[in-house]
């Protein structure tokens, strides 16, 4: 492996809300790269975030100043970017429920923020205790979409999605939309105790993971599978991806946790032969690191890319020659200096080189930057 160049996608420097996470990177027809991710916020949780994207002409070296996709009420929150083609792009996202920023939680953001100037402190208090008089049109928790038509340039109305993941839905060879991810407010399986008592999902499919598709390029999606999780512990699974293989086997590839992981945190895969209809038992990947993205170069090979978020912190990749049966020596894209960091995505260029967009802080930042690293296998 050969690292080309390290640098920044984008980094507030001043001001209270200079957090930025979750970032997803694709590739248009002409070779632009677009970055889409989580910014402007105070802390890892928070509800100022909004979704933001830059774009890069010159293979992922600079880029330019973010222009904003979203900005609600609620905490827009991650941003899995999918290039369609001739301009067309979807954007996923979801928001947490208000119950987030009104009962325990908001003593932990406010922690969070304790390095900040008081005046800022005092209004972000205020803000929080303010979600306790949000009414049901206001709040919108959930998972959502949106497409652009034009490169990027403008975006329609929010559509409401079943599922949710951090990097998205993956384009097929022939055009089929897969979205893998946790189903509709499971996609909060982490705050389920906070979450609103209307939740719909059947007791059954709670925490699971489910594939979805799509034949109309978003605007609607149909269930078409629930993966087969280790019977009680769906709860330690969260924030898969999906990939197509030039055979057209899938591969898909889940965030793990605690006593099901290797170290605690790892990542499970699992196969699928018939489009998803049925899935290989998962196996487990004895690396520490999550959450995994796939990238299926030209030659066939997956790129995965993830997080080690222990000692040293590292942004990492792996490659596979065999669709995640086995797996070549972990690569280290960009050293990191704690464990908030992570979220890589990774490109091909019609070169060959990659580009991995990540987060992670910048130097002595107190807060966190969207960062990339261009290398070579």
């Amino acid at each position: 492996m050969k690292i080309i160049k390290r640098g920044i996608v984008y980094r507030a420097k001043e001001g209270p809300c200079r957090y930025q996470a979750w970032p997803t990177v694709c590739k248009d027809e002409k070779g632009v790269l677009y970055a889409a991710w989580s910014g402007h916020r105070a802390s890892h949780v928070c509800p100022f975030g909004m979704d933001l994207m830059s774009v890069s002409l010159d293979g992922g070296e600079s880029w330019d100043c973010p222009r904003i996709i979203n900005d609600t009420w609620m905490d827009d929150r991650d941003a899995g970017l999918t290039y369609l083609g001739n301009g067309e792009m979807l954007l996923t996202y979801f928001h947490h429920p208000k119950t987030v920023y009104s009962n325990e939680w908001r003593s932990w953001i406010l922690d969070d923020t304790k390095e900040d100037n008081a005046v800022f402190r005092k209004m972000l208090e205020g803000y929080l205790a303010a979600y306790d008089e949000m009414d049901d049109e206001t709040e919108t928790p959930g998972s959502f979409l949106k497409k652009s038509y034009d490169y990027g340039r403008s975006w329609g109305e929010a559509i409401k999605v079943p599922i949710f993941a951090p990097h998205g839905a993956v384009l097929t060879g022939s055009g089929r939309l897969l979205y893998l991810g946790k189903e509709n407010s499971g996609a909060l399986s982490r705050y389920r105790k906070l979450e609103r008592s209307d939740d719909p999902t059947p007791e059954e499919d709670r925490n699971r993971i489910f594939l979805y598709e799509s034949f109309d390029k978003g605007l609607s999606w149909e269930k078409v599978s629930r993966l087969p999780l280790p019977e009680g512990f769906e709860d330690k699974f969260y924030e898969p991806h999906v990939a197509e293989l030039q055979s057209g086997e899938l591969v898909a590839a889940i965030r793990s946790h605690d006593e099901v992981a290797y170290h605690n945190f790892s990542m499970h895969f699992l196969n699928s032969n018939d489009g998803g209809k049925s899935w290989s038992q998962p196996r487990t990947y004895e690396i520490s690191g999550s959450p995994p993205h796939l990238l299926v170069r030209k030659d066939g090979s997956v790129i995965v890319s993830y997080g080690r978020r222990e000692a040293p912190s590292s942004i990492r990749a792996v490659v596979s020659y065999d669709g995640c049966r086995s797996f070549g020596e972990e690569m280290v894209l960009s050293d990191a200096p704690d464990g908030d960091m992570g979220y890589p995505a990774t490109v091909e260029l019609e070169d060959g080189s990659l580009v991995t967009v990540y987060y992670q802080r910048y130097e002595k930042d107190i807060r966190t930057s969207i960062m990339y690293t261009k290398w070579r296998m």
